[in-house]
C-alpha cells in the first residue's frame, strides 16, 4: 500500500514548486509579506461584507479588486528585482510599507461603509473625507459625541 497516490504526489510537487517560485520572486515570505497578506485578506473580506450590507455585491467589481490585489504582489516583485539590480535593498520594504498603509486606509473606509464609522477617530475621519472628496466618493457624516 502506497502512502500517497500519484495524483497527490503530482499536486504536492506542483504546489511546492509554485510556492518556491513565489518565495524566490517576492524576496522571501517574511514578516512584512505575511503582514501585508493579512491586511489584503482583511481588506477583501471587509469590502465584501460592506458591499453585502449595502446591497452592492458585484462579481465584476470583486474580480477587479482581486486583480488589483495581485498587482500589489507584482509591484513587490518589481521592487525586489530593483533591489537585486542596485544592491540597495530598500525598494521592496518601501513598496510593502506603502501598500500596507493603503490597505489600512481601505480597511477603515470599509468599516465606515459597513456602518461602524462612529468608531473612527475624528481626525482620521477628516483626512478620509478629504481623500474621498478627491476620489469623488461619499462618506457618511456622523455627529461627534
Amino acid at each position: 500500500m502506497a502512502l500517497w497516490t500519484t495524483t497527490e504526489l503530482k499536486a504536492g510537487t506542483l504546489f511546492g514548486l509554485l510556492w518556491g517560485l513565489l518565495d524566490f520572486m517576492l524576496g522571501g515570505i517574511d514578516a512584512p509579506i505575511m503582514a501585508l497578506s493579512c491586511l489584503i485578506m482583511l481588506d477583501f473580506l471587509t469590502g465584501v461584507t460592506a458591499a453585502y450590507k449595502n446591497a452592492e455585491l458585484n462579481s465584476r467589481t470583486g474580480g477587479v479588486g482581486l486583480m488589483r490585489k495581485a498587482g500589489i504582489f507584482v509591484c513587490i516583485i518589481i521592487a525586489y528585482l530593483l533591489d537585486m539590480a542596485t544592491g540597495l535593498m530598500m525598494f521592496r520594504g518601501m513598496v510593502i510599507t506603502g501598500f500596507a498603509i493603503i490597505e489600512v486606509m481601505s480597511l477603515v473606509e470599509n468599516l465606515d461603509r459597513m456602518g461602524y464609522g462612529e468608531i473612527i477617530p475624528s481626525f482620521l475621519r477628516l483626512h478620509l473625507q478629504k481623500i474621498a472628496a478627491e476620489k469623488n466618493l461619499k462618506i457618511k457624516e456622523y455627529d461627534e459625541k
